[in-house]
């Protein structure tokens, strides 16, 4: 917990585990992607020019990302210190762009790895998939705290979420 917050933690700045830990797996997928392409180009594995273009701009990008995620992560890594959320946040945008650089090669993959007339169907698909997820989260995230919260009362839960200040 939170130094000032005294005896009893009651204040954490955790952010969202589940896009931070999301986040850390797709930098590992973006490696394991990496050393297996360079392994199957290394044997002479050939691909469809367009493909091998979409790899290496997708690969170069993702190295760069990947490097600024280094540089501004492991620099607090040795800090004996208490770290909080401001320190990683730098480092979090480019393992979050990074992660949208490996969602877009495996969506890119799961399409030209089924025969053409199904790509445009998987494409929708996953597109639809991820959104559907999204959106359920939202839903149940909202329900736990209008429906399921005793303290608070709905109106001013929807208001917390659907009244802007204009």
């Amino acid at each position: 917990g939170q130094i000032f917050s005294g005896k009893d933690h009651r204040i954490y700045l955790l952010g969202n585990p589940v896009i931070f830990w999301g986040c850390l797996g797709l930098t590992f997928v973006f490696i394991i992607a990496y050393t297996i392409d360079t392994v199957k180009s290394r044997r002479g594995l050939r691909n469809n020019k367009y493909w091998r273009a979409y790899k290496d701009r997708m690969f170069s990008a993702g190295w760069w990302l990947f490097l600024g995620w280094m540089l501004h992560y492991f620099p607090f890594w040795p800090m004996t210190r208490v770290l909080y959320f401001h320190h990683y946040f730098p480092a979090f945008l480019f393992s979050a762009m990074l992660s949208g650089v490996v969602l877009d090669y495996i969506l890119t993959w799961c399409c030209i790895t089924v025969p053409e007339q199904f790509s445009l169907i998987v494409f929708q698909g996953c597109i639809a998939a991820i959104f559907a997820v999204l959106c359920w989260r939202y839903v149940i995230h909202f329900l736990n705290i209008t429906v399921f919260n005793e303290y608070r009362s709905l109106q001013k839960n929807v208001n917390r979420y659907f009244a802007f200040d204009v």
